[in-house]
């Protein structure tokens, strides 16, 4: 029986995929090594030949928290209530950051990672996971400069602000599920890219960033909360205000990106084998 046990460990059974299986469980955890690696190096390398380094985490919140601050809450002059404009703009600028650098990373993901995906074989779907992740750092950075914007003006998060942690983990499901879908189609259609950016571009205001829900009229504001990220935006900056959070189209948002996610992986998967000769 052990000189059996012991020849089943080196055998390999090769057998018809399933295509609705999105991923393979057992080559994942085999790779687990190298996962962790990519991760790892793929932090470094967004460090690498900067002069300013960890300045540009910093840069481009701040860039926009002014930028939007002046626009709107100066020259607009748009009502957030007892909330100064610069603290509830900055309280979604953090999330929005996260959860466009989630979409926008994953989705160039195995454009950006052509190189070592020719040279070796490891499972793919790493690649699109792989961005979201490495933003954590930056994000947890960013949110700390929020924090302390938010005590300058006397605003203190409660324990209500332990619900970044479902909001963040939605909003890396989704975005990594468009990473999913798009990548591949990115490889062998480039334009999809320059579309993506330009879609970027206007979607930031498709989301209550700048402007409070209360700005959308009520009417359709259940229309407007079918978007998952204004919903994504508005539950972010609900957990660090205390302000109200849409829970029911936060938990519809939720099943989507899981739905997202599993079909859009299967997508991944089928299209997988012709990524290497596409590129």
């Amino acid at each position: 029986m052990a000189g059996t046990s012991e020849n089943d460990k080196y055998t390999t059974i090769i057998e018809a995929s399933n295509p609705w299986k999105p991923f393979d469980f057992r080559e994942i955890v085999r790779y687990k090594d190298m996962l962790y690696f990519k991760i790892i190096n793929g932090y470094k390398a967004q460090m690498k030949q900067t002069i300013f380094g960890y300045f540009w985490v910093f840069f481009e919140p701040a860039f926009n928290i002014l930028f939007f601050s002046l626009l709107f809450g100066a020259i607009v002059k748009i009502d957030t209530g007892t909330i100064p404009y610069v603290v509830f703009n900055a309280t979604a600028v953090v999330g929005w950051g996260f959860f466009s650098a989630c979409m926008n990373g994953s989705i160039a993901s195995l454009i950006n990672e052509s190189g070592i995906i020719q040279k070796i074989y490891f499972p793919r779907i790493f690649i699109p996971l792989i961005p979201g992740i490495i933003k954590l750092p930056d994000f947890a950075l960013q949110l700390v400069m929020a924090l302390i914007l938010m005590a300058i003006y006397g605003f203190y998060p409660g324990i209500q602000i332990i619900l970044i942690i479902p909001v963040l983990l939605i909003m890396f499901i989704y975005g990594t599920s468009l990473g999913f879908l798009f990548s591949t189609y990115v490889v062998q259609y480039r334009d999809i890219n320059r579309f993506w950016g330009y879609f970027m571009r206007f979607y930031i205001y498709a989301v209550p960033l700048a402007y409070p829900l209360s700005a959308i009229p009520e009417k359709y504001q259940f229309i407007y909360l079918l978007n998952p990220g204004a919903v994504l935006i508005e539950s972010f900056r609900g957990a660090l205000l205390g302000t109200p959070i849409p829970w029911v189209y936060l938990l519809i948002t939720f099943c989507i990106s899981l739905v997202c996610l599993y079909f859009t992986a299967v997508v991944f998967r089928m299209r997988e084998p012709n990524v290497v000769d596409t590129l």
